[in-house]
């Protein structure tokens, strides 16, 4: 099972070292001799077409990489709306961090350190660093001490990295590129994209394991009642029909969201049996009443 916010990730990602390789390809190309057709709309006439090619080759690794944070920033925000899957206090520190996607994922990272594979971290942490460097004005972000020290035992051999294993990934050579704020390599940044979408992965999956099931549901079926209704026909109508009926259709109104059935826990089964007693007009005053009671003790507070 995958949350919304995943597949909005996936969607948006799509198949981005795909187009990455189709356009590398292009430009291969033009360098070749292709020409531009009779019925585009602009003007193409380079001086140096080799040079033209190069500097290209670079401008499409840097906004690769560029769109690959925004991606994983989109994502880390996506978590933090209703249905929330961060905790009440993550929540609230993911929060405070303002336009900071390195602040977001400094405090996933640190919150689930213990989901990701060795060096995962250290990889996304590179990713979002370089990234900064080359598209923010005098940025010079370093590592964090821990993803440094990953690197250093990955060029000495001294540990077994996947992506030196499965991509025959030159870690000096990227790191050199790094410290210098040049482009990264067509190998650097598609290891770097494949590294990014499995950290999201992980993520993803250990958040929905965490997350409380009934602040989770109620808040998806308020917000399909609520917001998206014209899409969802109510289930919640007790007429000639058994509790037992209503409690499956709910189940594949949920499965619509990517709800399945291994999800559920005995917290998620006892939301829905009690769900299932009320009608949608109930349900949602309901939520209206508490949220109200929230809000109310927040003013209160403040």
């Amino acid at each position: 099972m995958y949350s919304r916010p995943f597949r909005v990730f996936k969607n948006s990602m799509g198949q981005a070292n795909h187009f990455l390789i189709t356009t590398l390809i292009g430009l291969d190309a033009v360098e070749d001799g292709a020409k531009k057709r009779d019925d585009f709309p602009a003007k193409w006439e380079p001086r140096d077409v080799s040079s033209s090619v190069s500097r290209s080759k670079l401008y499409i690794m840097n906004a690769a990489m560029a769109w690959t944070v925004d991606n994983l920033d989109m994502y880390l925000r996506l978590c933090n709306t209703k249905p929330a899957l961060y905790g009440m206090e993550e929540g609230q520190e993911i929060g405070g961090t303002g336009h900071s996607v390195y602040q977001k994922f400094k405090t996933v990272s640190d919150r689930h350190s213990e989901a990701f594979p060795e060096g995962m971290i250290a990889y996304i942490d590179l990713l979002i660093c370089w990234r900064n460097r080359l598209i923010h004005f005098d940025a010079d972000n370093k590592l964090i001490p821990s993803s440094a020290r990953y690197f250093d035992e990955v060029k000495k051999n001294s540990i077994n990295d996947i992506c030196v294993e499965k991509y025959h990934l030159d870690v000096a050579q990227m790191l050199e590129r790094f410290e210098n704020k040049n482009s990264p390599s067509f190998k650097e940044i598609a290891t770097l994209i494949s590294m990014t979408i499995h950290f999201v992965e992980k993520l993803d999956e250990t958040l929905l394991k965490e997350v409380q099931q009934r602040s989770y549901l109620e808040d998806l079926l308020y917000v399909m009642l609520k917001e998206d209704k014209k899409h969802h026909p109510s289930v919640l109508n007790p007429r000639n029909t058994t509790p037992e009926k209503r409690k499956k259709k709910l189940k594949q109104l949920f499965a619509t969201k990517g709800v399945t059935e291994e999800f559920y826990n005995d917290d998620g089964e006892l939301f829905l049996e009690e769900v299932v007693q009320l009608t949608e007009e109930e349900f949602l005053k309901r939520i209206q009443e508490e949220r109200d009671k929230k809000e109310t003790k927040l003013e209160e507070d403040e």
